[in-house]
């Protein structure tokens, strides 16, 4: 998504993006860009030196660490100062990113994933996939790509695919509630070639298939979800998805729903 010129835009989903007045900007190496990806993480929040060391070097930093980090706010600080709607502050022992409403990409998929659960909660099935849909369209691949080299990072990193995770899959239950059947096939196909060990989505590429008239595809889909969970997990599918493929073999309408119709994930 190419941001309009302007506002500032500061983008973690997927390789790290800045956009000052419209024109894209490098805050520099690897740390830089770890130090700047982290502040985002945690806008208009504070955030200490030694926080950052530890995002940025792991648990055995340099001795040279914290007159580094002072020398990437400077840098960073000069790279800014133009943008008015950005401010990087020195709090306490540490630093704060402000930013205004919606310039982080994070933060506009949040509130996004907010509208959409409060739309789905009121019944507004059709408004709920727009509200979904328009945040997983935010994502440009991995999180904090090239970002990842210490445990911190990693487990940044690893919350914000468990987030788009649970956001996909309440987007389906959207579109599957709204009799989308056909529609949110190809979508479905794939999620589950990205997240191949995933049931929920394998329950929900069933029911696709079974709802649009392709019962054979959708056992097709149970027997290859068996193979891969016994040939890499050495595990047989949970109790739900061999629920679902006995409901479907008996084609028993009544029984798909009830095992469907339990599905509360949150992001």
């Amino acid at each position: 998504m190419v941001p309009e010129a302007g506002p500032t835009q500061l983008n973690l989903l997927g390789p790290l993006e800045i956009h000052v007045s419209g024109v894209a900007m490098s805050p520099g190496g690897v740390k830089s860009q770890i130090l700047f990806a982290y502040l985002c993480l945690h806008a208009n929040r504070h955030v200490s030196i030694s926080n950052i060391i530890e995002a940025a070097w792991g648990e055995q930093p340099p001795t040279s660490a914290r007159k580094n980090v002072q020398l990437y706010v400077s840098r960073l600080r000069r790279q800014v100062k133009d943008a008015a709607d950005v401010q990087l502050v020195t709090t306490g022992d540490g630093y704060q990113l402000s930013t205004e409403a919606g310039q982080v990409d994070l933060e506009r998929c949040q509130r996004l994933w907010r509208l959409g659960k409060e739309s789905f909660d009121n019944g507004a099935l059709r408004q709920a996939c727009g509200h979904w849909r328009e945040a997983i369209q935010l994502w440009r691949g991995k999180p904090l790509s090239g970002l990842t080299g210490t445990l911190v990072m990693q487990a940044e990193a690893a919350s914000l695919e468990q987030f788009r995770l649970g956001l996909l899959m309440k987007y389906f239950q959207a579109q599957l509630a709204d009799g989308q059947h056909v529609e949110v096939i190809p979508e479905l196909l794939a999620a589950v070639t990205a997240h191949p060990h995933q049931e929920r989505l394998r329950a929900d590429l069933m029911l696709a298939l079974w709802q649009s008239g392709q019962r054979h595809a959708a056992l097709a889909t149970y027997r290859e979800a068996y193979q891969l969970l016994a040939d890499e997990l050495g595990i047989t599918p949970g109790r739900r998805l061999e629920a679902l493929h006995q409901a479907i073999l008996a084609d028993d309408a009544e029984l798909v729903s009830d095992l469907t119709a339990d599905r509360n994930i949150s992001p």
